[in-house]
């Protein structure tokens, strides 16, 4: 079961070590594998729910769906059930390298992973697969700067088309004593990789917790840019963040920058993703 959040709407040549690119992530595909197999997976329902978003809200067309920060394409797999082709985008070579290894060729022949690119509006795509009918953010969208990846998103979009950004949180345990052991684990974790102030990492590392204190309210959806726009919240009884603000050397709040008309579905369900 998961704390979990989703939104649904209708590099320079000299390398920086990222959360997307750090060199803590392997090349090899045991790696990617254990990766893959490490992480929640979502239902079934949890994909069925954004795609009855996207036909109830104008989206007729599934021809082509986009999944950005694909990772090893796990994700983007699961959207091929749903729609003709898909295209799985990242900023990290290694686990683009490695996801047509770990797909099925079936699926493989409907996919295209394109090289990291240097924009995703110009990833020099073949021309029918340049918009998209259904575009999905996953896990990564809290570390982006929102309004300028927003505005590539609106881009990429066709008009009709659906934007889902996604994130899972921390484990919830059936003994509470077992939640306040995670949250001291995962505090002194995040604590070994002190300092973030001062370091090419920390704007990422700020919007993450920014993000994540936030239940990702903190994204502005502008009306002009985007309608329709549904919060589905999930457990956020309990936090969205891994480990507690002590794990960091700088100051965070909670943002709320949701707009008038939004829709906002909370919704306690323990059995949610649940493992």
């Amino acid at each position: 079961m998961q704390t979990s959040s989703l939104d649904s709407l209708s590099q320079t040549s000299t390398r920086l070590e990222t959360p997307f690119t750090t060199a803590a992530l392997g090349s090899d595909v045991s790696f990617w594998k254990s990766y893959i197999a490490s992480r929640p997976s979502p239902s079934e329902d949890f994909f069925r729910l954004i795609n009855e978003y996207h036909a109830n809200h104008g989206g007729v067309r599934t021809e082509v769906a986009h999944d950005v920060g694909t990772g090893p394409g796990n994700i983007a797999a699961r959207l091929a059930s749903y729609y003709n082709q898909v295209v799985s985008s990242d900023v990290n070579e290694q686990a683009l390298n490695a996801a047509p290894k770990l797909i099925s060729p079936d699926l493989l022949k409907r996919m295209l992973c394109p090289s990291p690119a240097k924009g995703l509006v110009t990833a020099g795509l073949p021309m029918n697969l340049q918009q998209t009918d259904l575009l999905v953010v996953s896990e990564c969208m809290p570390l982006l700067d929102a309004p300028r990846v927003l505005e590539a998103f609106h881009a990429l979009v066709r008009p009709g088309g659906t934007v889902a950004i996604y994130f899972y949180g921390r484990p919830i345990f059936l003994d509470p004593v077992c939640d306040a052991i995670y949250y001291r684990m995962a505090t002194r974790i995040c604590r070994f990789l002190l300092p973030f102030q001062g370091t090419p990492g920390e704007p990422f590392h700020r919007r993450g917790a920014k993000g994540l204190v936030s239940f990702l309210d903190n994204i502005a959806l502008p009306a002009g840019d985007w309608e329709n726009v549904e919060r589905h919240k999930w457990n956020c009884d309990y936090p969205l963040l891994f480990n507690s603000p002590e794990g960091f050397d700088f100051e965070f709040h909670p943002v709320d920058r949701r707009a008038e008309g939004e829709i906002t579905h909370d919704i306690v369900d323990r059995e949610f993703w649940a493992h």
